[in-house]
């Protein structure tokens, strides 16, 4: 069956499907980032990480990234859109992980933070 391209996702779309909970890594990747640093965040899980997001705003910030969740309806359903924006161009979370690591100046496997 051919798929209509309206129906079609977005890359940016797709990224926040198979991203899944993205703020919740965002928090297990800087609290191990700025470890011994103003503005570390706490781990938080995907339950726990709305009561947290003035935190991990600020986390984010600390590094010179903007972060902000934008909801608005997506084509399976309502939805959250994570934006990530560096000198205000928008970019993805893998970019953003990287800006990141070259600001505080370490690099982390994934294994580093997703334990």
């Amino acid at each position: 069956m051919k798929m209509k391209n309206e129906n079609k996702l977005t890359d940016a779309e797709l990224e926040q499907v198979a991203g899944g909970n993205e703020i919740a890594d965002d928090s297990r990747f800087l609290n191990v980032l700025l470890q011994g640093r103003a503005w570390q965040c706490g781990r938080y899980g995907g339950w726990m990480v709305g009561q947290h997001y003035d935190e991990i705003v600020r986390a984010w910030a600390s590094v010179r990234v903007e972060f902000y969740i934008d909801e608005g309806p997506v084509p399976f359903g309502d939805g959250e859109f994570y934006h990530y924006k560096i000198n205000g161009k928008e970019v993805s979370q893998y970019e953003a992980w990287l800006h990141a690591e070259q600001v505080v100046g370490k690099h982390l496997k994934h294994a580093d933070w997703d334990w």
